[in-house]
């Protein structure tokens, strides 16, 4: 049997982290390596009684002066022996999700169209809100059904990818795309690395590089459905916890929504069957269920402090942002 792990790092990603676990389970994936740092919604406990339940395995990552969470896990998942020894990795964040196009929409099936392949390029759909305001309890992958074109990009993240890749092949885990030891030569031909429809993307891209060119962007046999900003409420949460590669908090503004609502396609492709059942089954364990219910309840609390400032609510109820400084000044 394959062995595919899956790694990822998180903050605060409660109110959506079982969704994004059960689709992945859904769709092949057996193992889970998560990472978390500095929670305060909850996120830590939730994933350690997943832990407990055998569902992930789960590990502390808090916030340190060297690394940025985000590289720091990856770094501490590519000295695991548990996690170099699968046949595959895959490395996503928590608003991301593998939407396999062929076969019978798994992990496997992709694999299986890729004969030979040592490690497979998947560029992101950005999906944007759709329209919503408010946070819901509905899925994510079946209330965000809009996004990005891939043929005209709306702007330069649009062909940006995540990777699939052999941990074997491969020195270190990053963000986008695993990576060779610089002081390393690599012949060309001894890594087959390929896109979403399953062709090169050419030498190039062993040094360097995490967006396509345009001869090497592909998606008919997968793609990467990326939720960043979800609702509007959804994105003041986010703002709120920052990003996983960043420090700086203040990163995620009125510019960050402006490149992710991007509602320019619809894009319903992804199947959601799986999720509920499996969510289902999870949530009848009593201790699981209730942390679910207190992380619903603090991030609740959360955005009422929110709205306090009046800017946010204008933001939330008719999608325009105050000036920067005017709503700063205002939440302090």
């Amino acid at each position: 049997m394959t062995r595919i792990v899956l790694v990822s790092t998180m903050k605060n990603e409660g109110p959506y982290l079982l969704e994004w676990l059960a689709y992945h389970r859904s769709i092949g994936i057996e193992e889970f390596c998560i990472f978390s740092n500095d929670c305060t919604d909850g996120t830590n406990l939730i994933l350690n009684r997943l832990d407990q339940m055998g569902v992930i395995r789960h590990f502390d990552n808090p916030l340190g002066p060297r690394m940025d969470p985000q590289r720091a896990a990856y770094s501490r998942a590519n000295r695991m022996e548990w996690v170099r020894s699968a046949d595959w990795v895959l490395v996503i964040d928590a608003d991301e999700f593998l939407n396999v196009h062929t076969g019978d929409r798994s992990v496997q099936a992709l694999i299986d169209a890729c004969p030979g392949a040592h490690a497979i390029s998947l560029n992101w759909r950005l999906m944007g809100s759709n329209g919503h305001a408010h946070m819901s309890d509905d899925l994510i992958t079946e209330r965000f059904t809009r996004g990005s074109s891939f043929e005209t990009p709306e702007n330069g993240l649009v062909w940006g990818f995540k990777t699939l890749f052999q941990p074997a092949r491969f020195d270190y885990f990053g963000v986008h795309r695993p990576r060779f030891r610089k002081v390393e030569k690599i012949d060309p031909e001894s890594i087959v690395w390929v896109n979403g429809d399953g062709k090169r993307v050419g030498s190039h891209i062993l040094a360097k590089g995490w967006r396509s060119r345009p001869e090497t962007v592909g998606y008919s046999l997968a793609q990467v459905n990326h939720y960043a900003i979800k609702s509007r409420e959804d994105f003041l949460l986010k703002r709120l916890r920052g990003t996983a590669n960043s420090k700086n908090k203040d990163r995620i503004d009125m510019g960050y929504w402006g490149k992710y609502d991007i509602n320019t396609l619809p894009d319903a492709t992804i199947p959601t069957a799986g999720i509920r059942p499996i969510v289902e089954e999870w949530l009848k364990d009593a201790d699981l269920a209730a942390l679910m219910r207190a992380c619903a309840d603090c991030t609740r609390r959360v955005l009422d402090y929110q709205f306090q400032v009046a800017e946010y609510r204008t933001f939330v109820d008719t999608g325009t942002w105050p000036e920067p400084a005017a709503a700063e000044a205002a939440a302090k």
